[in-house]
């Protein structure tokens, strides 16, 4: 009972942060992308 309370508790704690550097690297991903097309056309 307590390990799934800490367990819920860390992890939206660190869902967050956790969450803005996917979304980041995600963002990054799709501009060299886009990026990439653009060059080629």
């Amino acid at each position: 009972m307590a390990m799934g309370a800490g367990a819920t508790m860390a992890y939206q704690k660190y869902s967050k942060p956790a969450m803005k550097k996917i979304k980041k690297n995600l963002d990054k991903t799709a501009h060299k992308i886009s990026d990439g097309l653009e060059d080629m056309m």
